[in-house]
């Protein structure tokens, strides 16, 4: 059985003798459902709670949060004092979306779904592209030591979820240093993704992005988007950001910029690399702004928000760095960049001077994961809550917090 190996000290819970041990491992077993039900279970649903808040996108007077593995939670907030919830698009193993002029595009495990949104509390599937994304699972929940799959055949089925169980295991003394355990891993109108998307829309191109590559569907025909390259990074990707005629990738290891010359074929221009850790990228003008969450298993302890200068995009350099406490997504309107700090709350920076960007405010009561600044009002997701403020000449004020349960 193929493992992903990491490096795992085990402490022994009891000695069996001076030269084995015994340690309690877990054990994951897939939860699987045949790829005929999983598809046939996609579409319109009524308003339900949320599970796990992930992505958030704004469409026009819309916000789209994915309910992580499950689907799309469309809310009202056209009003940004009262939202309301007026669907829910179930689409398992869901992620990330992206819409243009009333098209939305969404991710479903191994296939590409199409739906028209002209009516957003009830869209219509119209298209369906099977098995042009790479077929993920879902995350583990913990250090996996063995993953059963006897049971699980991947020519008719998905894994939905994972069941888990503990057993204990002998070891020789001299392995438990070595012991390897599983770990998880524009043209026309188009909406606002935050930081933390995978999808991404420029022009007539849809990019996706996975674990290590850049996915290219032409959609100039909308309802049936035709995938046309899939370009290899040199490292793991976790984000996509697109300025002009530039992709930003976010990687454990630094940003990487691709031209699109070819937009159907993007190519490497340059990187920048930094401490290893999580890293979401949003860019204005000639200025990337970086935030590398460490502390996980993105990399080492430290967190950082960078400052990069892009003006020569074959040779980015970073300009400035600050010490963040957990930083997740960021955004960026003029000259505020909003940056997502965890349970640390919401740090806002004047970066009139990019060069000299300074912290303005810090908003400590909130627990923020990913911002997106609209024209008017800026929106947050955190704790599954969505939260819309506006802007005011100290920062921004509360308009509505609205639980998403």
């Amino acid at each position: 059985m193929k493992k992903l190996l990491l490096v795992f000290v085990l402490a022994a819970l009891w000695s069996c003798s001076d030269d084995t041990y015994t340690e309690e491992v877990l054990i994951a077993t897939p939860v699987t459902t045949t790829i005929a039900d999983f598809r046939a279970s996609v579409g319109p649903g009524p308003v339900q709670q949320i599970s796990e808040s992930g992505k958030i996108y704004a469409y026009q007077e819309y916000v789209l949060v994915n309910d992580k593995y499950k689907g799309i939670h469309i809310i009202d907030n056209s009003d940004p004092a009262n939202p309301s919830k007026i669907g829910f698009l179930n689409i398992p193993g869901n992620v990330d979306m992206a819409i243009k002029n009333d098209i939305l595009y969404a991710d479903s495990w191994l296939d590409l779904y199409v739906f028209d949104f002209s009516n957003p509390a009830s869209p219509t599937l119209i298209n369906r592209l099977e098995e042009v994304l790479p077929k993920r699972t879902p995350d583990f929940e913990g250090n996996i030591w063995e993953v059963n799959y006897s049971e699980y055949d991947p020519d008719s089925e998905v894994i939905v979820a994972w069941e888990y169980r503990t057993e204990l295991r002998q070891f020789d003394r001299g392995d438990e240093a070595t012991i390897d355990v599983l770990s998880s891993d524009s043209g026309g109108q188009t909406g606002t993704g935050g930081s933390l998307a995978r999808f991404n829309i420029t022009g007539d191109y849809l990019y996706v992005v996975d674990s290590f590559r850049i996915f290219s569907f032409d959609i100039s025909n909308l309802d049936n988007p035709q995938r046309r390259g899939e370009t290899l990074v040199d490292a793991a990707v976790e984000t996509i950001f697109s300025d002009g005629d530039y992709l930003y990738i976010g990687s454990p290891i630094g940003m990487f910029i691709y031209g699109l010359t070819d937009p159907g074929d993007p190519f490497y221009l340059s990187q920048v690399t930094h401490i290893t850790g999580c890293d979401p990228v949003v860019v204005q003008g000639d200025i990337a702004y970086v935030t590398v969450r460490g502390g996980n298993w993105c990399g080492q302890p430290d967190s950082l928000l960078d400052v990069v200068d892009v003006s020569d995009r074959s040779n980015p350099f970073i300009i400035k760095s600050e010490t963040m406490n957990e930083p997740y997504g960021l955004g960026v309107k003029g000259d505020r960049l909003y940056v997502s700090d965890g349970s640390f709350g919401l740090a806002v920076y004047d970066i009139s001077d990019p060069l000299e960007a300074f912290r303005i405010i810090t908003y400590n009561d909130l627990e923020i994961f990913d911002v997106i600044p609209m024209e008017q009002w800026i929106i947050m997701i955190g704790n599954n809550t969505l939260y819309n403020y506006e802007y005011t000449d100290e920062g921004i004020g509360l308009i509505a917090s609205f639980s998403l349960n």
